[in-house]
């Protein structure tokens, strides 16, 4: 009888609202019924929604104070970097904490964003592994606090296994990291789920019986791309094709629904673009739809690309970042020049001539993803991999880590927080300490109640 491997997992935030989190579920739920498994996790306060599906699986978790170390909007002022990197530094002493306590086989990072359990295990001496979902800046614009050479390099040195999602992410990752080392997940999506979800019924929001029905799923955002859909949309209508959107998501980034809106009304296209916010099950809008578009900047593999084909549905997408991996053009979808509406146009023009081909490739794309989920890259290939370096142990021939540097420059910036706190007027640090100190009351309450739950 094999040994019960016991993983601690650390996830960089507590909520469902990212592919990160929702693929980590996938991974562990797939491991937990094929495999002799018991995970435990580290997630950062306040506790939210994976905490609750976390409860439901019956998995301990543990909620603590962290920050990162690639920020979208990193800190400027002493006084903030120098609170995170005492928060942090708290945060890898915990992590030490449950290590010794909670004695692990392997510790694993779920995303690029958070290395406090990866620095926790490397003093402790347990071997690592790493997921990395994302580019960090090409795709999500992050920046990395201390490059992004050298903040890969420390993902090598910390890591005996480096899992990217996709084939295109890994080339990227291989220019920093051992290749001997860096492997490649295709998430173990719940497929049938999906296609179950697909029978659920929705209100549809298309106008017109006969038009060509597009569908775009994520974030309101410029790195996603709706205004070049909406735009190529504007296009094809403009050319006399009988064309429609519906985009789902909400959280619009600032300014960008005026742009969109100014687009819509320039085409005169505000009967053809449809607006349907957050949807608890997407699916079921999709379903209704003809073509997924898939336009974000740079995918480091694009879950929602892989919901569209797994439905049965072509997609149209940027032939950027691990696109071209899942789409094959002219098979199962087609590619176009991320950036370009008119280059978006012209694809979708395939399909707005010629509706044949709808069902066509949307046979094609829901046959690629059953096949993705049963080749090298799936999950019962990646934990073969995860039992050999559980099993083998920590390696004891690690290099010197190259944030521990940056380490050594926050004592030099807790001086610049001091001496800036000496020429802050009275009112202002007075209001400073207050707003400190209400964050973290709220925080310890949130904290508090949340290791409870977790129990």
């Amino acid at each position: 009888m094999s040994k019960k491997i016991k993983i601690l997992v650390l996830s960089h935030i507590s909520d469902l609202t990212g592919g990160a989190e929702m693929s980590m579920l996938d991974t562990f739920d797939y491991w937990n019924a094929h495999y002799d498994i018991e995970p435990e996790f580290v997630m950062r306060q306040p506790a939210k929604a994976l905490a609750g599906a976390l409860q439901e699986r019956g998995w301990k978790y543990y909620v603590l104070d962290y920050t990162f170390w690639s920020d979208g909007v990193p800190p400027i002022k002493a006084q903030d970097i120098f609170k995170a990197a005492t928060v942090n530094a708290q945060a890898v002493f915990d992590i030490e904490e449950i290590i010794k306590t909670s004695k692990p086989d392997l510790v694993m990072t779920n995303s690029i964003v958070s290395p406090w359990a990866a620095i926790a295990a490397h003093f402790q001496k347990v071997p690592h592994a790493w997921f990395v979902r994302e580019y960090g800046d090409l795709d999500h614009g992050r920046t990395f606090e201390i490059g992004r050479e050298a903040t890969f390099n420390d993902v090598d040195i910390l890591s005996d296994l480096v899992i990217t999602n996709s084939k295109t992410l890994a080339e990227h990752v291989r220019q920093y990291v051992d290749a001997k080392k860096v492997t490649t997940l295709y998430t173990p999506f719940k497929v049938n789920l999906m296609r179950e979800k697909l029978q659920e019924s929705a209100p549809s929001p298309f106008t017109s019986k006969d038009s060509l029905k597009l569908v775009m799923t994520g974030t309101l955002a410029p790195s996603k791309g709706q205004g070049e859909a909406v735009e190529a949309v504007g296009l094809l209508n403009d050319q006399g094709y009988d064309v429609e959107i519906c985009l789902i998501g909400g959280n619009p980034a600032p300014g960008y629904m005026e742009q969109m809106e100014s687009t819509i009304k320039e085409h005169n296209i505000s009967k053809k673009v449809h607006f349907v916010g957050h949807q608890a099950n997407p699916f079921a809008y999709i379903a209704l739809a003809d073509v997924g578009v898939m336009a974000s900047r740079k995918e480091a593999f694009g879950r929602v690309t892989f919901e569209y084909l797994a439905a049965g549905k072509p997609v149209v997408g940027a032939n950027a970042g691990a696109t071209p991996e899942l789409v094959k053009d002219g098979h199962s979808g087609y590619l176009y020049e991320q950036g370009d509406s008119n280059s978006l146009a012209k694809a979708l023009t395939n399909y707005a001539k010629d509706k044949s081909l709808i069902e066509k490739h949307g046979v094609n794309a829901k046959k690629s993803t059953d096949t993705m989920m049963s080749g090298d890259f799936g999950a019962d290939a990646l934990f073969e991999k995860i039992k050999v370096i559980a099993t083998k142990g920590y390696d004891s021939q690690k290099e010197f880590l190259n944030f521990s540097h940056r380490w050594l420059e926050y004592v030099l910036i807790a001086e610049r927080s001091i001496n800036e706190s000496k020429t802050m007027s009275l009112k202002g640090l007075v209001k400073l300490r207050l707003r400190q100190k209400a964050k973290g009351i709220y925080h310890k309450a949130r904290t508090a109640k949340s290791r409870i739950l977790g129990k």
